[in-house]
């Protein structure tokens, strides 16, 4: 989901962790390896040798586990933890730098508590405290962001590392009111009565005048107004509050943020402070637990393998995305369409190539012998293969007509599933989001990263962890959504959202290849990303237009 790409030619120890689908600041995974980074930079060349070292997509597919190394390893300390090309750091401006610095790249990066096996001891350079460490999957890490002792203080604050037995890489959830404060630490008793006064947690709404003035929240009712409450105790009628990502910044150094109502939380784990039960982010930050509503990941639906040993259906596939559908039964004596039967949503059907059109409705016919209506339908429809496509070679069509996405090798279909792309809107400009067409490359691959945006149709928004995430232009991506299940329609601001489980198993089968405990990596020729085609078909003069979903 979510501006401009001259990050990526700035000295910044990660990938773009971008903030939205479309138009928003960028804002990079928290760090404090940043500055050091910077510091560093300067005297990068300071002893003029340097070594490479980068993995290919197949070193990367084949690096291992952590846990199956029996040599040296080493823990990432920061998030991000930034993974380079050569024992140098990239230089700030490429054309000025000298030859033997031109060439180093980021690679990628490793979230706090990361733990990677490593080549021998580190290679001592003055540019470096610490040394540099070469990971197995090819790669060097600076010993100023990683420790061989895994038992090191600082890793009992990093998350978990990411799940990789089910759809999602984390638990996740839901804000429930408008101003929750992230704190920076677990807050005592007195902060918390202080801070989280006058917030509306499961109970009902008190009468202005039961509400104290507060002055910690900025200044209470000084003059009797209610433009002097912050906006998080204002009214507003059951709208999200028009306020700025930057407005929701703590008023303390103890809050790092106000949350606005409906913003999705990485939750790490639970823990109990001496004020009550607190969530744990797996940014580090403690939100109250009764303000959150844990998300319980649900798999209505899945895409279809179609290189799976067994698998019998093939293209042209259809789902159901309305609310429900319904089989018909075509009546030769009367030359119409009898309903007979509810079909449920997301079922999938294999169609027979048959299509009928009677009055205002078009309808196809399945490999069962019923027919399905056109408007209750997402049908895969592709483009032929590009010319230049090598025999095996891996390629998306995205559809943003149909909102289904193709899998192909060479000319081969190997998968098929429906998507939610941005919703367009032809007469207000603050609301169109559309998706992005033309012919791209992944060229940033993230296991999860945080979405932010400002949007004038819609306010504030914030996801941490996004799961899944395939950059393939500026800030438009494939990624894994929870936190809908509109598939089959419009609704993101621009993204290309993938139930889930379908963007977990084309996250894995895309290039780059993520090596093993990566938590994020950019393409190389080494390691190339995927070509992904984002079209539009026009529509036959007789098939009605699908009405677009509501956000």
């Amino acid at each position: 989901m979510y501006v401009t790409l001259a990050m990526h030619r700035l000295l910044v120890p990660t990938l773009v962790a971008l903030a939205a689908c479309r138009g928003s600041d960028v804002r990079h995974e928290t760090t404090t390896a940043k500055s050091a980074v910077l510091e560093d930079g300067a005297a990068a060349a300071a002893d003029g040798s340097m070594t490479t070292s980068e993995p290919s997509a197949d070193a990367a597919a084949s690096s291992g586990d952590a846990a199956d190394w029996t040599g040296p390893k080493i823990a990432a300390l920061e998030s991000p933890t930034p993974i380079f090309s050569a024992t140098e750091w990239p230089a700030h401006d490429p054309s000025k730098a000298e030859d033997d610095r031109r060439g180093v790249v980021r690679l990628g990066y490793l979230r706090k508590g990361a733990v990677m096996p490593v080549k021998g001891e580190p290679e001592k350079k003055s540019n470096c405290e610490g040394g540099w460490y070469e990971l197995l999957a090819g790669g060097y890490v600076c010993g100023k962001f990683a420790t061989r002792d895994l038992n090191h203080k600082e890793l009992a604050k990093a998350p978990h590392t990411p799940y990789t037995d089910g759809p999602l890489p984390y638990d996740y959830g839901l804000n429930l009111p408008n101003g929750t404060p992230m704190y920076r630490r677990a807050p005592l008793r007195k902060e918390r009565a202080e801070y989280e006064r006058g917030l509306q947690v499961g109970k009902t709404k008190k009468k202005p005048q039961d509400t104290a003035p507060d002055s910690a929240h900025g200044g209470g009712e000084q003059d009797g107004t209610p433009d002097d409450k912050p906006w998080f105790l204002k009214d507003h009628n059951g709208q999200r509050p028009q306020v700025t990502i930057d407005e929701l910044r703590g008023e303390s150094q103890l809050i790092e943020q106000r949350m606005v109502r409906g913003f999705y939380l990485g939750l790490d784990k639970e823990v109990s402070a001496f004020s009550g039960r607190m969530w744990r982010t797996t940014r580090g930050m403690f939100v109250p637990r009764d303000h959150v509503l844990v998300h319980k990941p649900k798999t209505e639906f899945e895409g279809v393998w179609m290189s799976k040993e067994g698998e019998t259906r093939k293209l042209p596939l259809a789902w159901v995305v309305g609310v429900h559908g319904w089989k018909y039964a075509f009546d030769e004596e009367t030359k119409r369409m009898k309903r007979t039967e509810k079909i449920a949503r997301f079922t999938l059907a294999q169609l027979s190539g048959k299509r009928q059109q009677l009055e205002e409705y078009g309808y196809h016919e399945t490999t069962e012998g019923f027919w399905i209506r056109d408007a209750d339908l997402a049908i895969t429809r592709t483009i032929p293969a590009p010319k230049d496509v090598a025999p095996d070679e891996k390629w998306i069509d995205v559809n943003l007509s149909t909102q289904t996405l193709v899998a192909f090798e060479g000319e081969r279909p190997v998968f098929a599933t429906i998507i939610s792309s941005g919703r367009h809107d032809d007469k207000d400009k603050a609301k169109d989001h559309r998706t992005v067409t033309g012919t791209y490359r992944v060229y940033e691959k993230h296991v999860a990263s945080t979405m932010e945006a400002d949007t004038a149709s819609d306010g504030p928004y914030k996801i941490e962890d996004v799961p899944w995430i395939m950059y393939f232009e500026g800030s438009y991506a494939l990624h894994g959504a929870f936190w809908h299940s509109s598939f089959g329609r419009e609704r993101s601001h621009g993204c290309v959202n993938m139930q889930p489980l379908d963007a977990k198993a084309v996250f894995a089968w895309t290039g780059p290849t993520v090596p093993a405990g990566w938590h994020g990596v950019k393409a190389t020729d080494k390691n190339p990303g995927t070509r992904v085609i984002v079209h539009e078909d026009p529509k036959p003069k007789d098939e009605p237009k699908k009405n677009d979903a509501k956000p």
